[in-house]
């Protein structure tokens, strides 16, 4: 099982780094010639995750998906484009292989001549390609080894998991699962309109590669782990001017255990969420590249390819989750502050406006088209509009229900004892305002003391929100217990944007603004994660905020170092020794959190699906034809399977013979039915007081959970459940000792296969000693 997950995240990631990043580089080869790699690699990715994504929904909303119209609706354009950016005549290249399969068809050239020129062609393309290599890898080889450095520490810190937990690490990926697998049928938005650019990618992968999307579905987080800082890698390699300091970035982000946990638990799941975070940094570095064109260069085509390539990736947040997109958007006011000069000049203010207007409109199109055909908006995404509108938050409402909790649980005597305390104090503040009311014109102060007044006043109300800022990084941020590592956080921001002023003074005026930018994006990000504190709308949730706030801060403390070292080594003649220490800096910083393990040791494990059935329902799927088969398990496999085979919920499976007769037939009319069963049952997502405790007769002498929806399947239930079905599995094998067998068993899980006669099949209904058997008179 472990090769074929291997095998499977090779494939997949061979698949996706081909559609989005080699592809791309194939059709805009000319365009892209002459720039730097990082900003290669970030135009390619984000042009091909914008066109795939794009083709499935033209597909989906003209119901003609299917794996001849995806591949024919990415080839045809594809061709033209290449043509028409390399300026290739499609019509001169068709007539040239037209003239040499004919003279071969003629005989006026042989095979020889024929595999010569082919031979002469792969022999141009092999040169230009060592040439490549030779001036991109060899050329700068200790890059390199860095790039394999970050390579091996996420997959060292991430890509252990994709080993050890084989499932989903995330409650909502069957959801996810379910959305995809109604695209397969051709149903769009079948939950309601959402965000769906995530859901589009999986579908194509599932359709062209012909691969399960369950599968897909465990093994794309560590594509999409890769990508979030291969992306940020790049991002800093562009904006910082010392050549190391960015992997120093990005490995004190992978490797650091300064970071709290829910900044980086999420990556261990294939979620839409941190498929979006990709695309808010190359929003970012696309439109300060846009803030640092010159105002006489604003009608080049570079220019006009730069905000193309904004408006590209910020749609992209907009078409896979809109927590990306709020994100992006108070990084574009932070670039806006920054650039203020330029931003409020006519001509970038206008080209900029027209671009974002783009942008969205190209995001919300497919939604647009199928809200107005009828589809509702989906649960979620009406909650995000209300949040954004002011409605109550997640945080909100629990708050507001502990809050009711506590005040159920005052005694009617406290309650009195507090009002009758509260009575008192009115009325003393009723005789202490009475009395400043006779008094007050006697009563003469001076402007100065009214002046001081309010200065402390504003000075205690600075320092309170400083501390309270300090307060949230601590709690959601920072993972040390230190609290000045948090002032240091918000110190860092405020050196940011008054480094990037120095650097205006010195007339290094691009570099400053962007350094200014880096320092405004982080600050009103900063007031978003203490909204709540601050009395401003909450948008977003803290715990989900720090996510993005983490991955931001890694580039603005990056820039900020890097801004430093400029200072310092401006002129190019010290080029080299702001380079030197750079990598200095690098290794010294790497191996001081190595020598005082500060390296952290995630420990993602999944609570949704064993190793055993993921083990087994590959094996099923591979071992027999298609329908022909039944898995009675709990609600996963429910859609894991579903282009397979057949599934039974395990619930409706014992609720059908809990007050069965001599009547009652149980009948799965399949070639074979699997019994999944845990030893030890999972919690999902719930604990309770005997979590991780083995299947027992005790639980099995209980009643049936009597609930609707997942929570069967949680907490306490799912014991019972797993124990019933582990005592029926016991009773029916006595009874059929030759037929039933151990499919698959571990510690912690077994399968029971039942292979069946479809002309004879059997009746699984049987009193296995911990249902109700009811007799004729009984249920008379």
């Amino acid at each position: 099982m472990t090769t074929l997950v291997i095998l499977r995240f090779a494939g997949i990631f061979a698949a996706y780094t081909g559609l989005t990043v080699l592809l791309p580089a194939i059709m805009f080869r000319r365009i892209l010639v002459g720039r730097g790699l990082s900003e290669q690699f970030l135009m390619c990715y984000t042009f091909g995750n914008f066109y795939i994504i794009n083709i499935v929904f033209a597909v989906q909303l003209l119901h003609i998906s299917g794996f001849w119209a995806l591949v024919l609706f990415t080839a045809v354009p594809g061709i033209l484009i290449w043509s028409r950016v390399n300026r290739v005549s499609l019509r001169e290249l068709c007539i040239k292989t037209g003239i040499i399969c004919k003279k071969i068809l003629q005989g006026s050239m042989g095979m020889r001549g024929a595999l010569y020129r082919v031979c002469n062609r792969i022999k141009t393309v092999l040169k230009r390609s060592v040439r490549l290599f030779y001036y991109k890898v060899i050329c700068n080889t200790l890059q390199w080894i860095l790039v394999g450095a970050v390579i091996i520490a996420l997959f060292w810190i991430y890509g252990r998991n994709l080993l050890l937990t084989y499932g989903y690490c995330a409650s909502d990926i069957p959801v996810h699962l379910n959305w995809i697998n109604e695209m397969v049928r051709g149903n769009l938005f079948s939950d309601g309109v959402y965000p769906f650019g995530f859901h589009c990618m999986i579908y194509y992968l599932h359709t062209v590669f012909r691969v399960d999307t369950y599968a897909i579905l465990c093994v794309f987080y560590l594509v999409q782990v890769l990508f979030i800082h291969m992306v940020l890698l790049a991002v800093m390699k562009l904006l910082c001017r010392s050549l190391y300091l960015p992997y120093a970035g990005v490995l004190v982000y992978i490797l650091g255990n300064l970071w709290a946990k829910q900044t980086y638990s999420r990556f261990g799941a294939s979620l839409p969420q941190e498929f979006g975070m990709i695309f808010v940094i190359p929003s970012v570095y696309f439109l300060i590249r846009f803030f640092q064109t010159e105002k006489e260069k604003l009608k080049t085509r570079e220019t006009k390819l730069l905000s193309g390539c904004f408006a590209l990736a910020f749609s992209l947040t907009l078409a896979i989750h809109f927590y990306g997109t709020m994100i992006a958007g108070l990084c574009c006011i932070g670039i806006a502050v920054g650039f203020c000069p330029r931003f409020l000049n006519k001509e970038y203010f206008k080209r900029i406006m027209m671009t974002g207007i783009i942008s969205v409109f190209l995001a919300v199109l497919p939604m647009g088209i199928a809200f107005a055909g009828g589809t509702p908006l989906q649960g979620s995404l009406g909650w995000g509009l209300s949040v954004i509108n002011g409605g109550k938050s997640d945080t909100e409402d629990k708050e507001a229900s502990s809050e009711d909790k506590t005040i159920q649980n005052i005694t009617m005597e406290e309650m009195a004892a507090r009002l009758n305390e509260n009575s008192k104090n009115n009325i003393k503040s009723n005789n202490a305002k009475s009395m400043k009311t006779k008094r007050i014109p006697a009563m003469t102060e001076t402007p100065e003391s009214t002046f001081a007044d309010k200065v402390r006043e504003i000075s205690e109300k600075i320092k309170n929100i400083w501390n309270m800022m300090a307060q949230r990084i601590g709690e959601f941020i920072i993972n040390l217990p230190k609290q000045w590592c948090a002032y240091a956080v918000l110190i860092g921001i405020a050196v940011v944007i008054l480094l990037g002023l120095i650097f205006i003074i010195l007339r290094k005026t691009t570099y400053g603004e962007m350094l200014m930018s880096a320092g405004f994006c982080m600050g009103i990000l900063t007031l978003l994660l203490c909204a709540s504190g601050l009395g401003l709308p909450m948008l977003m949730d803290p715990a989900r905020c720090s996510i993005y706030y983490v991955y931001l801060l890694i580039l603005t403390l990056t820039v900020l170092v890097d801004g430093i070292l400029y200072l310092i080594f401006m002129r190019r003649l010290f080029t080299i020794p702001r380079n030197v220490l750079s990598f200095i800096l690098t290794v010294s910083i790497v191996g001081s959190m190595i020598h005082q393990g500060m390296i952290k040791m995630p420990g993602f494990g999944s609570d949704y699906v064993s190793n055993g059935a993921l083990t087994c329902l590959s094996n099923i799927i591979k071992e027999n034809e298609d329908k022909t088969w039944t898995i009675v398990s709990a609600n996963d496999e429910t859609q894991m399977g579903l282009d397979h085979g057949w599934h039974y919920e395990t619930i409706s499976f014992l609720r059908n013979m809990e007050y069965m007769n001599k009547d009652t037939k149980l009948i799965i009319p399949t070639k074979n039915v699997y019994f999944f069963i845990e030893k030890i049952p999972l919690n999902y997502a719930v604990l309770y007081s005997g979590s991780g405790q083995s299947i027992s007769k005790k639980a099995a002498s209980q009643s049936l959970p009597n609930s609707g929806g997942i929570t069967m399947y949680q907490g306490e239930g799912r014991w019972i459940l797993m124990s019933r079905m582990y005592y029926w599995a016991q009773a029916f094998k006595e009874r059929y000792p030759n037929d039933m067998k151990v499919y698959y068993e571990s510690e912690d899980f077994v399968c029971y296969v039942m292979p069946q006669n479809m002309y004879h099949q059997y009746n699984f209904a049987i009193d296995y000693g911990y249902n109700q058997f009811r007799t004729q008179e009984d249920k008379n």
